[in-house]
C-alpha cells in the first residue's frame, strides 16, 4: 500500500486522497519542523534530537490537538526525567537489577499503548526512555542538559503543536478512530512481546557501546509500536523507503548547497521542501509511523545534527542506511523468537478474534 502511494505522490492524479484536513496538517508539520530546526540550529543545542523530532511526532502521529494530547505528552517526559535519574543514578552499578527495571517500564509502556486511551503516553514514553538510556548510559554526557533539553522540547512541542492547530485550523471535525477490542492474552503478548525486544535492544547497545547510532536504536524502537510480528515486518519495510527517501534527498541539498549549509536563507526552503514530501507521503499513507513517517524524522534528525560546512553528509548517510537496515534485520529476528514463545502459551498467545 505504502509503495502504490508513494508512486502516487511522483504522478499525481484524481483518484489520490488528500483532503483539505491532509493539507492542513501537512503544513502543520512542515511550519513546525522548521521552526524546531531553526531554535536548533540557531542555539547549537547539544540534544538536537529532542527539539527536532518531538514537534514532529506529535504532529504527525496524533492530527489533533486538546488538553488530554498536551497533558500525555508532557507528563510523559516529566515521568521519564525522574525514572532515568533513579535507574541510572542509582542502579547502573547492578546491571542485572537495572535491565529488570528497564524491562518492567518497557512492558508497562508498551501496555498503555495496547490498551488504547493512553496510548501517547505510552508511546512518547517507549521514545524518551531509549533515548536517554542510551544517552545517560555513557560518562561523557551531562545529565542536567539532557534532561533539561528533554523537559525544554517537550514544552516546545506542545506549544508549537497548539499554535499550529490554532493559525492552520481543520476545515471539519476528525472522526474518532475505531476502537480495537483485544482480549486479555493479545494485550499481554503485546505488551511482553515489545517490551522483552526493547529490552534486548538496550542490553545490546550497551554492550556493544553503539553511542553513535541513534538512528539504528530508533528504527529498532519504532518497528516495535505495532506490537506483533506481523506488522513489525511492515513497519521495518516502511522504514528502510523512508530513511533511504530521506538520506536520498539530503544528499541532494548537500550537493547543491555544498559548503554554504551554514546560510540559513538558503537552508530553510529546501528544507521546507523535504518536510513538505514527507509530511504529504504521510498523510496521504494513513498508516501511522509509516514511509513518510520515517523520512520526516531522517531529514529533521540529519539537517539538525549533521548539516554542518565540515560534515561528510556522504557518509553519514552511508552509514545510517546500512545501521538502520541491520538493525531491523536484528530486531526483526527477536520478535519473530519472542513471537513464537509467547504463543506456546495460552495465557500470551496471539489470536485475532473475528
Amino acid at each position: 500500500m505504502s509503495i502504490n502511494t508513494l508512486a502516487r505522490v511522483f504522478t499525481p492524479h484524481g483518484n489520490v486522497v488528500f483532503t483539505a484536513n491532509d493539507f492542513r496538517q501537512t503544513l502543520r508539520i512542515v511550519f513546525a519542523g522548521m521552526i524546531a530546526l531553526s531554535v536548533s540550529s540557531f542555539y547549537n543545542t547539544q540534544y538536537g534530537v529532542f527539539y527536532v523530532v518531538y514537534p514532529i511526532m506529535l504532529l504527525s502521529l496524533v492530527p489533533v490537538f486538546n488538553r488530554h494530547v498536551a497533558k500525555q505528552f508532557v507528563s510523559s517526559a516529566a515521568v521519564n526525567c525522574i525514572e532515568m535519574v533513579i535507574i541510572v543514578g542509582y542502579l547502573a552499578h547492578w546491571p542485572l537489577i537495572m535491565t529488570l527495571v528497564v524491562f518492567a517500564l518497557y512492558v508497562t509502556r508498551f501496555r498503555f499503548m495496547s490498551q488504547g486511551p493512553l496510548f501517547l503516553f505510552g508511546s512518547t514514553g517507549v521514545v524518551c526512555q531509549s533515548v536517554m538510556l542510551n544517552f545517560m548510559s555513557y560518562p561523557t554526557s551531562d545529565w542536567h542538559t539532557l534532561l533539561f533539553s528533554n523537559m525544554e522540547a517537550s514544552v516546545m512541542a506542545v506549544c508549537l503543536s497548539a499554535l499550529m492547530h490554532y493559525l492552520i485550523p481543520d476545515v471539519e471535525p476528525r472522526a474518532r478512530p475505531p476502537l480495537i477490542e483485544k482480549n486479555a492474552a493479545r494485550v499481554r503478548h503485546e505488551s511482553l512481546l515489545s517490551g522483552t525486544v526493547a529490552t534486548l535492544i538496550f542490553v545490546v547497545f550497551q554492550v556493544c557501546s553503539l553511542s553513535d547510532s541513534l538512528s539504528a536504536l530508533m528504527a529498532g524502537i519504532l518497528i516495535l509500536f505495532p506490537m506483533h510480528y506481523r506488522g513489525a515486518v511492515l513497519s521495518s519495510l516502511w522504514r528502510v523507503v523512508g530513511v533511504v527517501l530521506g538520506c536520498l534527498y539530503i544528499l541532494l541539498v548537500q550537493l547543491v548547497v555544498y559548503d554554504h549549509s551554514s546560510h540559513m536563507v538558503l537552508m530553510m526552503p529546501l528544507i521546507g521542501l523535504g518536510l513538505a514530501y514527507s509530511a504529504r507521503l504521510h498523510v496521504m499513507e494513513k498508516v501511522g509511523a509509516g514511509v513518510g513517517f520515517s523520512s520526516i524524522t531522517t531529514i529533521g534528525i540529519m539537517f539538525g545534527q549533521n548539516m554542518q560546512p565540515d560534515q561528510d553528509l556522504v557518509f553519514s548517510d552511508l552509514y545510517r542506511i546500512v545501521s538502520v537496515t541491520v538493525a531491523l534485520l536484528v530486531t526483526l529476528t527477536l520478535v519473530w523468537l519472542v513471537h513464537l514463545i509467547l504463543n506456546r502459551f495460552a495465557a500470551t498467545r496471539y489470536v485475532i478474534e473475528s
